[in-house]
């Protein structure tokens, strides 16, 4: 079992949550929340379906513990901000709600669903995902918060729009059933749980006149969210706008709301309230059965000195000690309770405690320097449990330590790092293959919405006889001339890492190709790596890296060439160690690094995906330019294609002859996401007229264009898309000279496709446009819309929803032999 053992002389702690200052009225403000023992599950499909504005309302002026519920993590989703996709995004977008909710007070919660991309209805759905364990994990949601209320985002019908969103809502309502039933998911080892009553959050998205149904339907019920809280100096709707804004990666960043602002819920399951949503329900502790808690904590409010908050401690400790007294009673709400009081107790102090990280990086085997530090700014005589030495297993303690008033205190640790991958800073839901659901066993540390710090300790506080506890997670942090001071968690790492400078190497013949082989070295020491492949010639297959010392970099540099009939394949990068008379091969793995200054940094550690492939491809020209738009790997595959690729930007565009290039090809969302391309349509549409092709990747629809304003003939683009990876095409014109010219595309070319055909699809276009191409989801007519080709003076325009920026990278031959075509197509032959 990989643990982490101190030698300590303190043990200490820092953690966002509690690690900053925090200001007199946002302490009463949190003893306000605490007053209300009222639970509210929010559940939706997506990161980003949450309406925080609800949320917000609810966390922040009620008072309620409130929980967001997303199905997914959002892995099939698009990437404004990068080029991370599937799990990569997942992670990403993980953390946009961990810092939504932060933001808002919400807590969060998952289920095992993978996002496999757009559905579009629940059959499609559940024809991926495993229904019965994902409502089984909805059902342990429920049992484990025991939410009072339920809403859900979407309605269970086709309203919603997509059909994970529809799910979810058929998911809420089965579980609501399921959760009271004992016999119901007896695996849970949960006690069951009748929730009251489910809303549907309804809004004017579906209905306009929501307004006057709403006033004629008994089953509606109208709420203000956009109240004031005058402890944080902002309304529910402005923190709201900020937690919306946290998700980044999807494009959510909004203006921010003030003023009243009303929410529509629904009643679909549950006893009618006869007034508010609350009606009967309990909103103080008195009303729950806790009349001592509901003292205590009034009493702390109605004393509460602002310019003093440390002489709240000594109450905050007596309702602490009589909550652990009677902790067997209510054990979520005590254990719910007794951490916020926890919290509280060291906000009254202005106590912050770290374990800091000499390093960012570790490995097993490794004895980590740490440092410990301490502070609290009260005039109390505060201590803090000091340890000799401390285990998961067990305390020695050694006696308190004094705290001093606003004196820092500091003390080295020494840490020993053993091996055990279930404590590792891989997130958890990765450790295991997986396809539509994630396979990794459910229990009950994984109701949490994300691997656990690694390493740290549970810190006794002392206060005359009382005390209370922290736990204390290991964080690095260090300075940065910018941006300040930056703090990471610690980071959990193989000794040897792998990349190499593309994922897929395509040979258009039998002549060689290099590859480079990044190593990242986090021990210092000598490596000895092998190469397994079948089929293909590698030149080195074995060699020697020493590296001096820990974090030093070494590239490899490989010279790779098919034999004679080799098929598609892998490059296997083994690492060969010495365990006593027998040799271990261990696959080597390469470390993603997810870190953008909006999210808490984060890593996960895949194959490194080095694929080999035989590619029957023919190209015209040698030279394309590309402008980047919300993010994709498609430059990388261009180049793979034997293109010398320009990258064109605002300035270079200007500067550029476009003459120069067989095509200019437009990222997907370009128009959506590069203002600056508006201003250069005219040299895009003259360079279209003498000769050039232009290739354009899906756009959304926006208010401020619908496909017209860049394009020579108008066409408009709709959400039409077919989400079938599997759907058959058909070919319109098979003689058309896209499909035949340089290289003749066959029905076999759309085999292995992943996740889509495409999506964003055009809708209407002028009789100039050809579309070659057509397909359908089951049940649908056929989408023509995916692939437009007009000729244009001399060269053409083509306008695309199809998925290359997810086929390119999955190395889809057919994808790669179909944009060929598109970027050689020559418009004499219409």
């Amino acid at each position: 079992m990989r643990k982490i053992v101190f030698s300590l002389a303190l043990s200490l702690y820092s953690i966002l949550s509690i690690a900053q200052a925090t200001a007199s009225s946002a302490i009463l403000h949190h003893v306000h929340q605490l007053q209300n023992p009222l639970r509210v599950l929010y559940l939706a499909a997506h990161p980003d379906d949450e309406n925080t504005r609800m949320i917000s309302w609810l966390a922040n002026d009620i008072g309620a513990q409130t929980a967001y519920l997303s199905l997914t993590r959002g892995d099939g989703g698009q990437n404004l901000i990068g080029t991370e996709l599937g799990a990569e995004l997942g992670i990403l977008r993980t953390q946009e709600l961990m810092q939504a909710r932060n933001l808002d007070g919400g807590q969060q919660f998952f289920s095992r669903a993978v996002d496999f991309g757009y559905s579009k209805n629940p059959e499609e759905t559940f024809e991926h995902w495993d229904k019965e364990q994902v409502l089984s994990d909805v059902v342990r949601v429920i049992r484990y918060f025991r939410p009072h209320i339920i809403i859900t985002r979407f309605p269970p019908d086709s309203r919603a729009g997509h059909g994970h969103h529809t799910a979810s809502a058929m998911l809420a309502l089965e579980a609501f059933d399921k959760a009271a039933d004992p016999k119901a998911f007896k695996e849970t080892n949960l006690e069951a749980w009748q929730v009251s009553r489910i809303f549907w959050n309804h809004s004017s998205w579906w209905e306009p006149k929501l307004d006057s149904i709403a006033a004629n339907d008994p089953t509606y019920y109208v709420v203000d969210v956009g109240t004031y809280v005058p402890e944080l100096g902002l309304s529910c709707n402005e923190l709201a706008s900020y937690s919306r804004s946290q998700h980044k990666s999807q494009g959510f960043g909004v203006a921010v709301d003030r003023g009243s602002q009303n929410e529509y819920l629904k009643l679909m399951k549950g006893e009618a309230p006869e007034s508010s949503i609350f009606a009967g329900l309990p909103m103080n502790w008195k009303d729950y059965g806790y009349p001592d808690i509901a003292e205590g904590l009034a009493a702390i409010e109605a004393n509460f000195d602002p310019q003093a908050p440390y002489k709240s401690l000594e109450a905050i400790l007596d309702l602490h000690a009589k909550l652990r007294m009677n902790a067997g009673k209510r054990i979520l709400e005590s254990r719910y309770l007794v951490d916020q009081l926890n919290q509280l107790a060291a906000e009254c102090i202005g106590l912050k405690l770290e374990i800091l990280a000499e390093n960012e990086y570790v490995v097993g085997g490794e004895k980590p320097k740490y440092t410990a530090r301490a502070i609290q700014r009260s005039p109390l005589p505060i201590q803090i449990e000091k340890l000799s030495e401390w285990k998961s297993e067990y305390k020695a303690k050694t006696g308190p330590v004094d705290l001093s008033t606003n004196v820092l205190m500091e003390a080295p640790l020494q840490g020993d790092i053993l091996d055990d991958e279930m404590v590792s800073s891989q997130p958890y839901w990765l450790r295991a293959p997986y396809e539509d659901m994630f396979s990794t066993p459910v229990a009950d540390w994984q109701l949490k919405p994300e691997t656990a710090p690694y390493g740290g300790a549970q810190v006794s506080v002392y206060y005359k006889e009382k005390a209370f506890s922290l736990y204390v997670p290991v964080r690095y942090k260090f300075s940065d001339r910018v941006d300040g001071e930056i703090e990471r968690p610690l980071m959990i790492v193989p000794e040897l890492t792998v990349k190499s400078n593309t994922a897929k190497l395509f040979f258009l013949d039998d002549q060689a190709q290099e590859l480079n082989l990044d190593f990242r070295a986090f021990k210092a020491g000598k490596y000895s790596i092998s190469l397994m492949t079948e089929g293909w010639e590698i030149s080195p297959s074995s060699f020697e890296l020493n590296f001096e010392a820990k974090g030093d970099w070494q590239t490899q540099k490989l010279s790779i060439k098919p034999k004679m009939g080799a098929g598609p394949t892998s490059l296997i990068v083994l690492q060969q160690k010495k365990e006593g008379e027998e040799t271990q091969l261990i696959p080597l793995q390469n470390l993603v690094e997810i870190d953008y200054p909006h999210i808490d940094k984060r890593m996960v550690l895949e194959n490194p995906g080095i694929s080999l492939y035989p590619l029957n491809l023919k190209k015209k020209g040698e030279k394309v330019a590309y402008i980047v738009g919300a993010g994709d790997k498609v430059p990388e595959a261009l180049v793979q294609m034997g293109y010398e690729v320009t990258i064109l930007d605002e300035q270079s565009m200007r500067e550029t002859d476009l003459s120069q290039f067989q095509a200019v090809l437009l990222g997907i969302r370009a128009y959506n996401t590069q203002d600056w391309l508006w201003q250069r349509q005219e040299q895009l549409m003259n360079y279209v007229k003498a000769g050039g092709n232009v290739i354009v990747q899906y756009n959304t629809r926006a208010r401020n264009f619908q496909g017209t304003d860049f394009a020579p003939y108008p066409f408009s683009i709709s959400r039409e898309r077919v989400t079938e990876e599997k759907a058959e095409v058909r070919f319109t014109d098979a003689e058309h000279p896209l499909l035949n010219r340089p290289n003749k595309i066959v029905k076999a070319d759309f085999d292995n496709w992943v996740q889509e055909r495409g999506l964003y699809f055009a809708d209407s276009w002028d009789e100039a446009y050809t579309t070659p191409l057509a397909w359908h989801d089951k049940g649908e007519p056929d989408r023509l819309g995916g692939l437009l080709i007009a000729n244009y003076g001399q060269g053409a325009f083509m306008y695309t929803g199809i998925s290359f920026f997810r086929e390119l990278p999955a190395g889809v031959s057919g994808a790669y032999r179909l944009l060929a075509n598109m970027i050689s197509y020559e418009t004499g032959n219409p």
